[in-house]
């Protein structure tokens, strides 16, 4: 198994990237052959980690009960799961997603809107839907909104100047260095805005949430 798995990985196939090409597009649009990678979302678990991670906010705490993001009222009778009511800033829900307790009678609303899926339901495989709701959601959860302030305040503290502080900031979440197109655009947007908003686009950028 272990020599199928190397062979797997391995491969041309395997790790060739989305990048597309005219002549193949012409004779295989749909990829059939996989001359190509298909491009893929990142789950919403992955999304959230990601985003407190770059704001160097990840609790790395393993094992126990799993963290609740929500506030919990009326729990004698009728049991309310306000997630709007939760503290961003607690650092007991900084932990990985893997650890989010799931109320299976009422999904949360941000991760279900990055197609996180139904816990009250069996699902063979998620959906891949991809709607303005999630571009909203990422620009304006609170949680997102906290972590892309500590993402620009750590950045800030590591170089100086808004050009530089811009061009690390756009590195870490992308993976690449802006192009200077990017960096006069971003700088600008920094300048007027600030830079925790300017995070706050970083977060929405395709490149942050599509692995190519």
């Amino acid at each position: 198994m272990k020599q199928l798995h190397r062979l797997i990985l391995t491969s041309a196939t395997y790790r060739q990237s989305s990048k597309s090409a005219a002549v193949n597009e012409k004779n295989d649009s749909q990829n059939r052959t996989l001359w190509r990678m298909n491009r893929r979302q990142l789950e919403a678990e992955a999304i959230r980690d990601t985003a407190l991670l770059l704001a160097g906010k990840m609790n790395n705490q393993m094992y126990g009960p799993g963290f609740r993001d929500f506030v919990l009222e009326h729990p004698e009778h009728s049991p309310h799961y306000e997630y709007h009511k939760h503290d961003p800033e607690d650092v007991k829900i900084h932990r990985r997603s893997v650890y989010r307790f799931l109320v299976r009678s009422q999904q949360q609303p941000f991760m279900s809107t990055l197609n996180c899926a139904d816990p009250s339901q069996l699902v063979a495989k998620r959906d891949n839907a991809i709607t303005a709701l999630q571009s909203l959601a990422l620009l304006n959860n609170k949680l997102m909104v906290a972590m892309a302030r500590h993402f620009a305040s750590d950045v800030e503290q590591t170089h100086t100047g808004r050009t530089a502080a811009v061009s690390e900031a756009f590195f870490r979440a992308t993976s690449r260095p802006p192009t200077p197109e990017e960096t006069s655009d971003l700088v600008a947007y920094a300048a007027k805005h600030g830079l925790a908003n300017a995070c706050r686009l970083l977060f929405n950028l395709n490149e942050f949430s599509f692995v190519d």
